[in-house]
């Protein structure tokens, strides 16, 4: 697999443990035991609380147009944004499915922005 893979690598030396290294790899720490979160777009309120809450070292959440969305690759399930959220829409998935190159490119223009 290339090294922008969206799956783990199979027999990857260190698994990805920064933020950065998750970005370039476009893939999740394999040593989270947690599933990554998701946010049902129904029940949303668009209320932020969760962005808010997301530890700056996960940054996993971000709004994609009218939706609040997290990223899987880079959620650890750590849950503090369940906890924030004022109408319990955001749920554990453990079917999640590699996050669309548009999104990666959002992303990655948010974190040149924040980081300017």
């Amino acid at each position: 697999m290339s090294q922008r893979s969206q799956q783990p690598l199979e027999g990857a030396a260190a698994p990805a443990a920064t933020f950065e290294q998750r970005l370039n790899e476009r893939r999740r720490n394999t040593e989270w035991k947690k599933d990554p979160r998701r946010i049902e777009p129904a029940e949303c309120i668009g209320c932020d609380s969760c962005m808010r809450a997301c530890p700056p070292q996960f940054s996993a959440i971000y709004n994609q147009g009218l939706d609040v969305v997290i990223v899987p690759e880079l959620c650890n399930g750590c849950a503090k944004c369940v906890q924030a959220c004022p109408v319990d829409c955001i749920y554990p998935d453990a079917e999640w499915q590699p996050t669309q190159e548009s999104l990666w490119a959002y992303v990655e223009g948010q974190v040149n922005f924040r980081d300017q």
